[in-house]
């Protein structure tokens, strides 16, 4: 019987299907909808051409979940093929249109050449509903900011002394938006009421705040053009914004209930600079931790370790990768940022690098790879990072 090698156009409603030999002639190729009985059924057929080596998609996110679960069930090796591999694998082969169809089969074609494409394996259970709260958080987030910037330019066609007057990426102007916008409102307010709405919400400088918001609400008299819509908006917006904050707040508790029942959290956690956010998306980005089998490895899938560029005569030629996972690379980064400035021993690592004569971006990837090192070692001895104890000088 024939070996098939299988690509998969993930879409989402309609998924297109495509299997090639051993001698890379396209055996089958069909559009099937995204449904657990047309799946089946194109999982036979497909069996009826030979017999299948590998599946292969080019997206692991909510759209090809149930189509990875019925493979996975049936005990099928999954390899995934990243946009980026593909689109280049893509000028490999003849034509230039691009299809669904032609998609899938650049896809079968390259898993067929390349056995060197990563396998996916089943995450567990706690991993994906880490995966969902974290992407989750993520769009909160995103259309906090989104909201804050248009708040941000109505408020300054408002009151441009009211928008600079306080920090709005805070609870406490947010709270006292939501109820007065214009200069005329906040003035007629006054300081004691804007006081005890702040204070009601638990903000701490509750006067000082309301202090500045009054101060600068008594340098504009005047009444700008649309102010009365925008004060509407941007009333609702500060609204929308504090109920934003409430569920990241809610989303964020989740995340610490979820990482309690991982046995690597405490571990990587307790590397400075990894909090519950970052400790989640480095396990949701990694599988876990177990889709590396070195540190050199996972260095340089997050674009931490230097690629060689030499030719003839030219050596020792480094550059950063141009492939590399972004968030990976971000986790690592953001934690070594952070761990440069609170943690001792990070931050002499840091300090030695610029001695070194590199840059700032260029000694904090430096730490961040060594980071890596040291958070393998701590997995692979199931221990926690223990700070250095802090050395206190005799006096003289």
């Amino acid at each position: 019987m024939a070996r098939l090698w299988i690509g998969v156009d993930i879409g989402k409603t309609h998924h297109h299907v495509a299997a090639v030999d051993g001698d890379g002639r396209l055996v089958y190729s069909r559009r099937v909808a995204n449904d657990e009985t047309a799946l089946l059924t194109v999982m036979a057929e497909v069996s009826t051409h030979g017999r299948p080596v590998c599946w292969a998609v080019d997206v692991t996110t909510g759209m090809s979940a149930l189509l990875l679960t019925l493979l996975w069930r049936r005990q099928a090796q999954v390899r995934y093929v990243s946009g980026t591999v593909a689109f280049h694998m893509a000028a490999a082969f003849a034509g230039e249109n691009k299809t669904d169809a032609r998609d899938a089969l650049v896809i079968a074609q390259t898993i067929r050449m390349r056995p060197d494409i990563p396998i996916l394996e089943p995450s567990d259970r706690l991993l994906a509903e880490l995966t969902v709260l974290t992407s989750y958080r993520a769009g909160l987030v995103g259309q906090r900011v989104a909201t804050l910037f248009r708040l941000q330019e109505l408020l300054t066609g408002i009151s441009p002394a009211l928008e600079r007057a306080v920090e709005l990426n805070r609870k406490a102007p947010m709270m006292v938006l939501a109820c007065w916008q214009t200069p005329a409102a906040i003035r007629h307010a006054g300081i004691d009421r804007i006081t005890a709405l702040l204070r009601r919400g638990h903000v701490k400088n509750a006067v000082q705040v309301a202090e500045a918001m009054v101060a600068a609400a008594r340098q504009q008299t005047v009444n700008l053009p649309g102010q009365r819509a925008a004060a509407m908006v941007v009333g609702q917006m500060a609204t929308e914004i504090l109920a934003l904050e409430q569920r990241i707040s809610a989303v964020d508790d989740l995340i610490a209930d979820h990482l309690e029942q991982h046995p690597l959290a405490p571990i990587i956690g307790s590397l400075p600079g990894m909090g519950n956010l970052l400790t989640a998306e480095l396990l949701v980005h990694t599988a876990g931790m177990t889709e590396y089998d070195s540190p050199a490895k996972l260095a340089a899938h997050a674009g931490l370790a230097p690629i060689s560029r030499d030719s003839g005569t030219v050596s020792g030629n480094h550059r950063q990768p141009r492939r590399y996972h972004r968030r990976l690379r971000h986790i690592l980064w953001m934690a070594a940022f952070t761990a440069a400035r609170e943690c001792p021993t990070s931050r002499a690592y840091y300090e030695k690098k610029r001695a070194e004569g590199k840059n700032h971006r260029q000694a904090i990837l430096a730490l961040a790879r060594r980071r890596v090192d040291v958070l393998w070692a701590l997995i692979r001895d199931r221990k926690t990072f223990t700070r250095p104890a802090p050395v206190i000088r005799a006096a003289a």
